[in-house]
């Protein structure tokens, strides 16, 4: 067992002293193999027969792979907005995710706002692909891209290509 105890030294500062048992202490916790309890975790006997990870990321199913066999498509938010794609995108801008769409220097520029940058990745990349759909630049001409710029700082964050959205 593990006890902790709170001293009060002058100056109103707080010290902690941690204690381990002697069962802790002789290393006959666990499965006897010697391993002991410390400050950084538990002996490796203490996850053996349970039902959860000890683990966010756990090796066998990634968290960042757990979307990754979803088909979607933009007809997808289209159709939730009565098959209107520019529906969806004016809702981008009610919402503050977009700003505007210009070109700057024959190279088409969408300005994102602070709403983008509360997306999750996959967000961000079906906004783009949604806008590209919609109106068909990375399509439209041998090698169709647009740059993704901040509102705020008026710098480029990114590009959406055939290929798909980079962002810096």
């Amino acid at each position: 067992m593990m006890s902790i105890s709170v001293r009060f030294l002058l100056a109103g500062a707080v010290c902690v002293v941690v204690g381990f048992s002697a069962a802790a202490q002789a290393g006959t916790m666990g499965s006897g193999s010697g391993s002991k309890a410390t400050i950084w975790g538990w002996w490796p006997s203490h996850w053996i027969g349970l039902d959860f990870k000890p683990y966010i990321d756990h090796p066998t199913h990634t968290h960042a792979g757990q979307w990754g066999n979803e088909n979607w498509t933009p007809a997808d938010w289209a159709a939730q907005r009565g098959g209107s794609g520019m529906k969806v995108i004016s809702g981008f801008y009610k919402a503050d995710i977009l700003r505007s769409q210009f070109i700057d220097d024959d190279v088409p520029v969408l300005e994102v706002g602070p709403g983008f940058y509360m997306l999750g990745g996959y967000d961000k990349r079906r906004v783009m692909e949604t806008v590209d759909s919609e109106f068909q630049i990375t399509s439209g001409k041998p090698n169709g891209m647009f740059m993704i710029r901040d509102w705020k700082t008026n710098r480029d964050i990114g590009s959406y290509t055939a290929y798909g959205l980079q962002l810096q």
